[in-house]
Protein backbone atom coordinates (compact mmCIF):
# COMPACT_ATOMS: atom_id res chain seq x y z
CA UNK A 1 0.00 0.00 0.00
CA UNK A 2 2.84 2.53 1.03
CA UNK A 3 4.51 2.06 -2.50
CA UNK A 4 1.45 2.33 -4.57
CA UNK A 5 0.52 5.61 -2.69
CA UNK A 6 4.18 6.78 -2.90
CA UNK A 7 3.61 6.44 -6.61
CA UNK A 8 0.66 8.84 -6.65
CA UNK A 9 -2.17 5.34 -6.92
CA UNK A 10 -4.98 5.60 -5.21
CA UNK A 11 -4.84 2.11 -2.97
CA UNK A 12 -7.63 0.18 -1.10
CA UNK A 13 -6.85 -3.19 0.69
CA UNK A 14 -9.67 -5.38 0.85
CA UNK A 15 -9.47 -7.59 4.42
CA UNK A 16 -11.43 -10.71 3.42
CA UNK A 17 -10.29 -13.69 5.09
CA UNK A 18 -12.36 -16.55 4.49
CA UNK A 19 -12.19 -17.79 0.56
CA UNK A 20 -15.63 -16.05 -1.11
CA UNK A 21 -17.26 -16.63 -4.46
CA UNK A 22 -17.09 -12.68 -5.12
CA UNK A 23 -14.77 -11.66 -7.35
CA UNK A 24 -12.54 -9.24 -4.79
CA UNK A 25 -8.90 -8.41 -5.22
CA UNK A 26 -6.57 -8.40 -1.83
CA UNK A 27 -5.52 -4.62 -3.16
CA UNK A 28 -6.93 -2.73 -5.85
CA UNK A 29 -5.63 0.87 -7.26
CA UNK A 30 -6.14 3.57 -9.45
CA UNK A 31 -4.26 6.20 -10.97
CA UNK A 32 -5.23 7.92 -13.97
CA UNK A 33 -7.05 5.61 -16.55
CA UNK A 34 -5.63 2.36 -14.74
CA UNK A 35 -7.36 0.57 -12.48
CA UNK A 36 -5.10 -2.60 -10.92
CA UNK A 37 -6.08 -5.51 -8.86
CA UNK A 38 -3.70 -7.38 -7.15
CA UNK A 39 -3.47 -10.82 -5.07
CA UNK A 40 -0.97 -11.05 -2.78
CA UNK A 41 0.37 -14.29 -1.04
CA UNK A 42 3.01 -14.49 1.48
CA UNK A 43 5.14 -17.48 1.29
CA UNK A 44 7.25 -19.28 3.67
CA UNK A 45 9.05 -20.93 0.87
CA UNK A 46 10.60 -19.80 -2.20
CA UNK A 47 7.53 -19.84 -4.53
CA UNK A 48 4.07 -18.45 -4.49
CA UNK A 49 1.26 -20.62 -6.04
CA UNK A 50 -1.61 -18.65 -7.46
CA UNK A 51 -4.33 -21.13 -8.55
CA UNK A 52 -6.23 -20.32 -11.82
CA UNK A 53 -9.52 -19.86 -9.41
CA UNK A 54 -8.31 -17.02 -7.64
CA UNK A 55 -6.73 -15.24 -11.29
CA UNK A 56 -10.08 -15.48 -12.67
CA UNK A 57 -11.78 -13.35 -9.74
CA UNK A 58 -8.90 -10.90 -10.74
CA UNK A 59 -10.16 -10.44 -14.13
CA UNK A 60 -14.01 -10.61 -13.22
CA UNK A 61 -13.40 -7.55 -11.19
CA UNK A 62 -11.37 -5.87 -13.69
CA UNK A 63 -14.68 -6.72 -15.58
CA UNK A 64 -17.17 -5.69 -13.19
CA UNK A 65 -15.49 -1.81 -13.14
CA UNK A 66 -16.12 -1.20 -16.89
CA UNK A 67 -15.05 2.30 -16.99
CA UNK A 68 -11.33 2.29 -17.00
CA UNK A 69 -9.75 2.14 -20.45
CA UNK A 70 -6.27 0.17 -18.88
CA UNK A 71 -7.15 -2.55 -16.34
CA UNK A 72 -4.39 -5.09 -15.04
CA UNK A 73 -4.33 -8.01 -13.08
CA UNK A 74 -0.92 -8.29 -10.52
CA UNK A 75 -0.02 -11.13 -9.21
CA UNK A 76 2.26 -9.98 -5.94
CA UNK A 77 4.73 -12.57 -3.94
CA UNK A 78 6.13 -10.87 -0.80
CA UNK A 79 9.16 -12.70 -0.01
CA UNK A 80 11.26 -12.18 3.37
CA UNK A 81 12.78 -8.81 2.04
CA UNK A 82 11.69 -8.95 -1.71
CA UNK A 83 8.54 -8.13 -3.30
CA UNK A 84 7.79 -10.01 -6.80
CA UNK A 85 4.88 -8.68 -9.29
CA UNK A 86 3.86 -10.25 -12.11
CA UNK A 87 1.23 -8.70 -14.46
CA UNK A 88 -0.60 -11.23 -16.07
CA UNK A 89 -2.76 -11.63 -19.31
CA UNK A 90 -5.23 -14.12 -18.30
CA UNK A 91 -6.60 -16.52 -16.20
CA UNK A 92 -4.12 -19.68 -15.09
CA UNK A 93 -1.99 -21.48 -12.57
CA UNK A 94 0.69 -19.14 -11.43
CA UNK A 95 4.05 -19.92 -9.94
CA UNK A 96 5.99 -16.79 -9.03
CA UNK A 97 9.80 -17.85 -7.83
CA UNK A 98 11.84 -15.48 -4.79
CA UNK A 99 14.69 -15.46 -7.66
CA UNK A 100 12.53 -13.89 -10.39
CA UNK A 101 12.58 -10.35 -11.50
CA UNK A 102 8.88 -7.85 -11.08
CA UNK A 103 7.45 -7.58 -14.44
CA UNK A 104 4.97 -5.11 -13.22
CA UNK A 105 7.05 -1.70 -12.27
CA UNK A 106 5.25 0.89 -10.24
CA UNK A 107 7.32 3.65 -11.54
CA UNK A 108 6.43 2.94 -15.21
CA UNK A 109 3.16 4.93 -13.81
CA UNK A 110 5.24 8.02 -13.09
Amino acid sequence: MKKLRIHDFRAVRVPVSAPSSEPLPDVFATKGDYLVAFEVKAPRAERAYFRKSQVEKLFEFLDLLGSYPQKLAVLAAKFPYKWVLKSVDKPDDYVIQKKEKSSFKLDKFT
